[in-house]
């Protein structure tokens, strides 16, 4: 048995989830996603119009915009950014909605390790709250290499990552039966070994993550239906 930060007994034990969903009134989707200490706040409007510049002629036109819980938008957030766009850009059915925008905004409340991840569940709820047409739904996780004892630390807190030799972060669908990456983010120094042992080891437990998103567009909507009855 081990003792982490937050009291978590073993390195493969994840955070708490929770997830709300149409929280902001002025965007088409909105979803807040805590995942333990960590809590990203995403709104997506769209599709709507867009710029000439940034116009496709056979698809939407997808942005991806990351403000940080303190201060201005640094080369993290433009990194974060370009790694969000890529990974959610496929999930999208943007053939639907040519000559468009889909403008996605994650504002990180709090980072207590492994915002990127929380950021993509967060995205995935936005846009089925927006109701974007998507081909399938996507779930992320962090997984860090110790510097000390070399072991795979799954979902690990700031202070964790402190002592972090490298930190992987995935994105996988939830359809394939087989590994689908829509995202993969790595930092630090590992063999290939270890990047696909964390790999494997986030794979096997984003069935977890992608479990609850499920639950919570479910509950989500019986509680619309409730709504509706009743009136």
């Amino acid at each position: 048995m081990v003792k982490r930060p937050d009291r978590r007994t073993e390195n493969t034990q994840l955070r708490a989830f929770s997830a709300s969903q149409n929280l902001l009134n002025q965007a088409d989707g909105s979803a807040k996603f805590d995942l333990g200490e960590t809590s990203v706040i995403v709104s997506v409007v769209g599709p709507t119009e867009v710029q000439l510049r940034d116009e496709k002629m056979d698809e939407a036109t997808v942005e991806v915009v990351v403000r940080p819980a303190i201060g201005v938008p640094t080369t993290t957030e433009k990194l974060q950014e370009q790694l969000l766009r890529t990974a959610i850009e496929p999930i999208i059915l943007g053939g639907m909605m040519p000559r468009t925008l889909v403008q996605i905004v994650v504002q990180i409340v709090k980072d207590d390790g492994s915002a990127l991840a929380a950021a993509v569940n967060g995205i995935t709820l936005a846009l089925l709250d927006a109701g974007i047409p998507m081909k399938f739904m996507s779930a992320a996780l962090t997984c860090m290499i110790d510097r000390t004892s070399q072991d795979i630390i799954m979902d690990p807190t700031k202070e964790e990552l402190e002592n972090a030799s490298s930190i992987h972060t995935f994105a996988f669908d939830n359809l394939n039966t087989t590994p689908h990456v829509l995202l993969s983010n790595s930092s630090g120094q590992f063999s290939q070994e270890q990047y696909f042992e964390c790999h494997d080891r986030c794979y096997e437990a984003v069935d977890k993550v992608q479990g609850f998103l499920r639950v919570a567009v479910e509950s989500k909507k019986e509680k619309e239906y409730q709504q509706v009855v009743n009136e």
